[in-house]
Formats: C-alpha cells, sequence, structure tokens
C-alpha cells in the first residue's frame, strides 16, 4: 500500500488509501494504554510534556532521539512510546542513563511508523472523539481562519454552541442571552496542530459537551497526515495560491496536498468556491482523477452568469460594507448588507452561508448570520483617526492574498482621491520564490511605501527586502523605502501619508510578536498603529501652537 502523501501532477494512485498500514495496532495499543493508565495524557512535545504524561517520541528535523530522550527525561513521563525503528538506541541509553527507581522508563512501548500512527494511537486512546462530534475541515490558501471561525460563531448563534480549531487557536463559542461569547482556550502556534494534539483537543472538546467544530487543515498538515485519524463530515476549498512551495517544492504538489482532504472516507458533502477558478478546477480534477463525483455544494460571489446552489451576488460597495443579493438553489432570498468589503470576504460569507446551509439551518439565521459577518481581527481591520489616514491591518502574506487585498483598497482611493501606501516585508526562513511576486504586485497598486521586517527569523533582513525591492521595476524603486525596524516603518508611514491616502499594514495581522534570529518578541501592529496616530497628532498640535 502507498503511504505517500505528495501525488505529483494529481496521479492519484489506486493504492492510495486515507488508512495506512498497521494502523490497526495503533488502534490497539491506544485503547491498552488507555485501560492501563486511565486519565493520563498523551504527549509529543517535550516542551509541554508534564510528570505523568505518556510521552510519545518523534524524532524529526530538529532533534535526534537522543536529544529528546535527555530532554524528556527531566520530565519523568509514566510512560514512553517511540517507532520500532528507535528499538536499539532507545535500550542502550535507558541501559546507560536510567536509574532503578526511574518507573517510567521501565515501561516502552515500539510501534511501527509512529509518526504516522501517532494520530489513530492517540484517537484510541482518548475514545476516538471525532466519531462523537461532527467536524467541518476548510482547507485553502487564503480564508481559512475567515471562514472557520465565523462559521464557528454562525452556528453558536444558531444552536448554541460550536468550536474552531486554527490559527487563532482553540475556541469555543457560546450563545449567551442576544450575543455570541468568545472564549479563547489556548494559542498552538500552527494552523492544524499534531495528529496527538488535534485527539487530545478533540476530547477536550467532546468534553466541554460541544457537538460541532470547524477546523482549519494546512496542506502541510495534511501531507504530514495529522488528519488521518479524524472522520471528517464536510470538507471545504476556499482556493489555492502560491504558498508553502519551500516545503512543497511545487505548485502542483500544493495543489496535491489539498487534494488529500477530498480523499477522506465518509464524506457527507464538499463545497467549493465556484466564482474561484482554482477551487472549482481543483473540484473537476479531483473527480476525474478519483472516477467518482463528490457530493459538492458549489457557492459563489460572481456575476449573475454563475449558477451555484449559494450565490451571495455583489450589488454596490459603500463605507460600511457591501450590498448583496442572497440566493438559494437560484431563488432570491433577500437582499442586505455586508459589513466587510472585497470580493475575497464575500466569497468567505458565502461559503459560511454554504457549511450553515447543508446542516439545514433556517434560512433567516442564515441570513441572521450574514448580516453580522466580520473577519477576525487582523483581517481587513480598519483604524482611523482624527487628522490621520485611514489605515488598514491585514495578515495578507501571500501573492493572492496580497493582490486581493491591494485590489479592494484601490477602490477605495478612487472615492477618497488620495493615494494607497503600503508597509509590508516576508518571513525569513521560508519560500523566497515569492518574495518578489509580493513585490511586484505592491508595485502594480500602490502609489508607494515602505518593505520592511516581518518574521525574519535566522535571514538578514536587508537581504530579504533587496529580494522584494527585485520585483519592483527600477524607476518605481525609489517610491519605496527599506526599513529594517518594522515599528520605524509603520511610523514613519503615518506620519508621511496625506489624510485622504490610505496605508495598508500588511503580513503580520492578528499575531502579536515577531521572531528575530531565535527570539519570540512582542510586537503588535495596531498598537504600533494607535502609538502613530498619538505622534502625528501631537506634531500636528505642535504646529498649530506655533503657527
Amino acid at each position: 500500500m502507498n503511504t505517500t502523501r505528495t501525488i505529483s501532477n494529481f496521479n492519484l494512485s489506486e493504492s492510495f488509501s486515507w488508512f495506512p498500514p498497521f494502523y490497526e495496532r495503533a488502534l490497539d495499543l491506544g485503547a491498552m494504554l488507555r485501560k492501563k493508565y486511565g486519565n493520563v495524557h498523551l504527549c509529543d512535545d517535550t516542551q509541554k510534556l508534564k510528570d505523568g504524561d505518556i510521552y510519545i517520541l518523534n524524532s524529526g528535523e530538529n532533534f535526534s532521539t537522543i536529544e529528546l530522550l535527555n530532554l524528556a527525561r527531566e520530565k519523568r513521563p509514566i510512560a514512553l512510546i517511540a517507532d520500532t525503528k528507535e528499538k536499539r538506541v532507545i535500550e542502550d541509553w535507558c541501559t546507560k542513563n536510567i536509574k532503578s527507581n526511574e518507573k517510567g522508563w521501565k515501561k516502552i512501548y515500539f510501534v511501527r511508523s509512529m509518526k504516522t500512527l501517532s494520530g489513530f494511537l492517540a484517537s484510541s486512546f482518548y475514545l476516538n472523539p471525532s466519531n462523537r462530534i461532527s467536524i467541518s475541515a476548510v482547507t485553502g490558501t487564503n480564508g481559512k481562519t475567515t471562514v472557520v471561525n465565523a462559521t464557528a460563531k454562525a452556528f453558536a448563534e444558531a444552536e448554541g454552541a460550536c468550536a474552531s480549531l486554527g490559527t487563532l487557536g482553540l475556541i469555543i463559542y457560546e450563545k449567551a442571552l442576544n450575543n455570541v461569547k468568545e472564549n479563547q482556550i489556548l494559542e498552538f502556534g500552527m494552523t492544524t496542530p499534531s495528529a496527538v494534539y488535534l485527539q487530545r483537543y478533540l476530547n477536550y472538546i467532546v468534553n466541554q459537551g460541544i457537538n460541532r467544530l470547524i477546523l482549519e487543515a494546512s496542506s502541510i498538515g495534511l501531507v504530514q497526515g495529522r488528519l488521518l485519524s479524524c472522520k471528517i463530515k464536510h470538507a471545504v476549498l476556499t482556493n489555492i495560491g502560491h504558498d508553502h512551495l519551500d516545503f512543497h517544492g511545487s505548485f502542483n504538489e500544493l495543489q496535491a496536498a489539498k487534494v488529500l482532504l477530498f480523499t477522506a472516507p465518509d464524506l457527507d458533502k464538499v463545497i467549493f468556491v465556484k466564482s474561484n477558478k482554482t477551487s472549482f478546477t481543483t473540484l473537476k480534477t479531483i473527480e476525474k482523477k478519483i472516477a467518482k463525483k463528490l457530493n459538492s455544494f458549489l457557492v459563489s460571489a460572481a456575476n449573475n452568469k454563475i449558477k451555484s446552489d449559494v450565490s451571495l451576488k455583489i450589488d454596490s460597495v459603500c463605507g460600511n460594507g457591501t450590498e448583496v443579493s442572497f440566493e438559494y438553489k437560484s431563488k432570491l432570498i433577500d437582499r442586505f448588507l455586508i459589513p466587510t468589503i472585497g470580493t475575497h470576504n464575500i466569497e468567505n460569507a458565502a461559503v459560511v452561508a454554504g457549511l450553515l446551509s447543508i446542516e439545514a439551518v433556517n434560512i433567516k439565521k442564515i441570513v441572521s448570520a450574514l448580516k453580522k459577518f466580520k473577519p477576525p481581527t487582523g483581517r481587513m481591520s480598519f483604524y482611523k483617526n482624527k487628522n490621520c489616514p485611514l489605515v488598514c491591518v491585514d495578515y495578507a502574506h501571500t501573492p493572492d492574498a496580497f493582490e486581493k487585498t491591494l485590489s479592494t483598497l484601490k477602490s477605495l482611493i478612487y472615492k477618497k482621491k488620495g493615494k494607497l501606501l503600503c508597509v509590508f516585508g516576508c518571513g525569513g526562513d521560508r519560500d523566497t520564490s515569492k518574495r518578489p511576486l509580493m513585490g511586484k504586485i505592491a508595485a502594480s497598486y500602490c502609489d508607494g511605501g515602505y518593505i520592511t521586517s516581518d518574521n525574519p527569523r535566522s535571514e538578514n533582513i536587508s537581504i530579504i527586502n533587496e529580494q522584494i525591492l527585485g520585483g519592483i521595476n527600477k524607476n518605481s524603486r525609489s517610491k519605496w523605502a527599506q526599513f529594517e525596524n518594522r515599528s520605524s516603518a509603520i511610523t514613519q508611514a503615518i506620519l508621511k501619508a496625506n489624510i485622504d491616502d490610505v496605508v495598508l499594514i500588511a503580513g503580520k495581522g492578528h499575531e502579536n510578536y515577531q521572531i528575530i534570529k531565535t527570539k519570540r518578541i512582542f510586537f503588535d501592529d495596531v498598537i504600533e498603529v494607535q502609538s502613530a496616530f498619538k505622534i502625528r497628532n501631537k506634531n500636528m498640535e505642535v504646529i498649530r501652537n506655533e503657527t
């Protein structure tokens, strides 16, 4: 059986299976450990490992088996699980290092293909939580976070409670009186958690009495099999754009990674954005390759020629949002205002409507949810202060998302008769091929701006910025200043902009940190914007007093 998770050029092998070999053995071991150790936790991260946990050792690029054993020893796990291929190394290490009173190290269990099977073991250990909850998984280069959190909030409004799991962490939404209460349980620093922690979180959600989860499924998470042990009811594809090519190697491999979600067994329905070319084309490609017509539900935010199950046709755009005509099965339901702008956000809202529709939520409740639709903080979040330009903080860090955001803001400029300026950078130790693309897109839409640091990590900031500048025509480069310090770039952009200008601060969005070298430093774009507003107003007050 082929267990390769990348499928070049969509060549889905007949031997491909959602379930890898030997997974039954992992299920048996998980059940046995649950019976033997009871209500303890599994953990595959030495930083989070606590006394009394069962430690799952998965060596990788960052740490060797010996290094992980040394780190885990300090936390005194109750038992250890590792790959069979590591047996000799672990036994030799135990002989040399473990004392007779260190009981946990006497209970070591070995499993073949541990990295692939850890999720199945964890699922069994936690009593198969995905069988006890309805899971909708959303994949796509852009829009996942907005769709997942907006949908979870809408389901909470309609049904009383719903959980979301993704970039913003684990959040439980509960309806309280006339409002939906948002309770962020934790942050975990990645879009899709490890297979072990995913099952652990599912178990927590189920124990809270929540019966529905909306989940972000990243392309990397899909390739690494983090969702293999989950029962997925609905799968959603928002779009496919340029991202994570440093990991996938090519755009074809990125597409193939997204396809994996739609090979999950027992899918009830799948949702594709018909007005998005990459999404709809992928649907047809999947159906052709797997020789099976998926039970698809199509949504759109486009012109009248596009037929879909749910359509949010854009009638007009105003300062408060977007006027839309909501159609269900080609029948006009209502016309109303959605409090956001940008075709990509209306597509996201259409996906939310689609997910509610396939679960037979009352149409009036769907309309109510759409009227309240709002992307999370850091997704097209606008900030205005007296005597200051309009500032937009957005997470856009991929070429596709960046272009969509700039295109939307450009339309505002025509009405304001100002300039569009931008502050942005690119992450270090990540896909270098997108850097000149980001520069080219910025120059195409903006009147100028500031190229600065994002999360440089181990890379030299000036080198990253020069690579971005490489995508900008030589005649236009004088319009773009380079700042290694992101705070300075944001401040200068707001101080020098005219009141009718629009300034986009892109790339960080909701993130409240920068990663520089090996340090994670607190940094919040919104705080920097507000600080720059204060400085600008103070400077203007001084000028007025002097005159």
